[in-house]
């Protein structure tokens, strides 16, 4: 799963979070003025690529997919293991969506990030706010 925050970021004892935070455990990708950023898959391709070092693991860190959002956003907490835009570089300036939980948010700065569901039944993605109370707005989750 991958997590972004959006809004203000808070500092808690257990990590930070923003006013909003996206859970996306479907397909994604950062779209630039040149062309992608990075997308889900880059997770399991090492940085290095070519030559990965033998015996790598994508939790080790590292990734492609690390490498691309940390050139792209200023800050990663370990704690939530999300990626935190605290500069005004990126603010989401639209958001479009379908009824089968395609979502195109558009960033300043001329990037896009896109999320596109592509199972039946399972969770996709769920959009909420951090220690708040209120329901959760959940793709994909399967009827009980």
């Amino acid at each position: 799963m991958r997590v972004f925050h959006f809004g203000d970021v808070v500092e808690h004892v257990d990590g930070s979070t923003g006013a909003f935070a996206l859970h996306l455990q479907c397909p994604w990708r950062i779209d630039g003025r040149d062309g992608t950023v990075t997308g889900s898959d880059d997770l399991w391709v090492h940085a290095s690529v070519p030559n990965p070092p033998e015996e790598w693991s994508y939790e080790d860190g590292n990734s492609l997919q690390d490498r691309r959002l940390g050139e792209l956003l200023d800050s990663y907490d370990p704690r939530t293991r999300s990626w935190m835009n605290r500069s005004e570089r990126l603010v989401v300036a639209s958001i479009d969506g379908s009824d089968r939980g395609d979502v195109v948010i558009g960033l300043t700065g001329d990037h896009t990030l896109r999320v596109f569901p592509a199972r039946s039944g399972d969770e996709s993605w769920r959009l909420f706010r951090p220690r708040h109370e209120d329901a959760h707005f959940v793709f994909g989750e399967a009827e009980a």
